[in-house]
């Protein structure tokens, strides 16, 4: 097994919603995300990105079973202020986006291959519809030479 395959690079989009500061301890050391999912027996970073994948809802749930009970801290706060430190691509924001277009027309890929047909029949029927009845058929020249068709 290579180094690389060992200790494969970490995705750093997740860095800022990893390292954010859950709480204080009460030893008075900040909590970040990486160490409460490190505690939980995940991997931090697969956690972070199955996150980022769940709707809204359902990633606020699981930001919010994530941080301690404690007396003096809003745990729909917290999950609320670190589900904004997830990636901007993650699938709840899409989702938002691909929402606000639902009104927008959605183009199968057959209507440019449509287009080019009609555009073919359009043109076949016009070549036919002209007068081609003239245009094999070449004036012959007549037999008399010019020079006996001027009048004197």
């Amino acid at each position: 097994m290579s180094v690389s395959q060992a200790f494969p690079p970490l995705d750093q989009v997740y860095e800022p919603f990893l390292y954010a500061i859950v709480c204080n301890e009460g030893n008075g050391m900040p909590l970040t995300v990486v160490s409460v999912i490190a505690r939980s027996g995940a991997d931090p970073w697969k956690e972070a990105a199955r996150i980022a994948k769940m709707p809204k809802i359902a990633a606020l749930d699981a930001l919010a079973r994530m941080i301690p009970e404690r007396g003096d801290s809003d745990g729909v706060a917290i999950a609320n202020r670190l589900f904004a430190l997830l990636p901007l691509g993650r699938e709840n924001k899409i989702n938002s986006i691909v929402g606000a277009k639902i009104g927008a027309p959605r183009w199968s890929p057959l209507v440019p291959v449509m287009l080019v047909l009609l555009l073919g029949l359009a043109l076949v029927f016009a070549f036919k519809m002209t007068s081609h009845g003239d245009a094999g058929q070449q004036e012959s020249p007549s037999s008399t030479p010019i020079a006996d068709k001027v009048d004197p």
